[in-house]
């Protein structure tokens, strides 16, 4: 199964999303070695401007938008919101994550700047911590 086939799909499903910064899709499909029955799990970071509740909003209704797109349940589509996620799950995203929409955005630049920040500080803190 190829690891990414359904780039038109998600251009313009995550095109109609004026709040979304960007999405990168992570985990098995990411890797190439997804199986037929695999979820799809989709990294997002919203516009920083959005509450909680519009951020849930917009959240659920992309995970439908997208399981209808993929003729997939809503259980198989797996979003996860960056500004939330921990440090471990952001160093995925950047280090093996395949950007869906927004790859050129600042926004994308400066998660990946933040996140590689972190995660030089948190192996430094380790080696050196008293």
């Amino acid at each position: 199964m190829p690891k990414f086939d359904h780039a038109s799909v998600w251009a313009q499903i995550l095109q109609d999303e004026p709040q979304l910064e960007f999405a990168v899709l992570v985990g098995s499909r990411a890797k190439g070695n997804a199986r037929a029955d695999s979820d799809w799990d989709i990294a997002l970071q919203w516009f920083p401007n959005l509450d909680l509740l519009a951020v849930l909003a917009a959240t659920e209704t992309l995970r439908r938008k997208l399981a209808l797109a993929l003729h997939v349940s809503v259980d198989a589509i797996d979003l996860i919101e960056l500004r939330r996620a921990n440090l471990a799950m952001r160093a995925s995203v950047a280090e093996e994550g395949i950007p869906l929409a927004g790859a050129d955005s600042l926004a994308w630049a400066h998660f990946l700047r933040r996140t590689w920040r972190d995660l030089e500080d948190f192996y430094w803190d380790r080696q050196h911590a008293a």
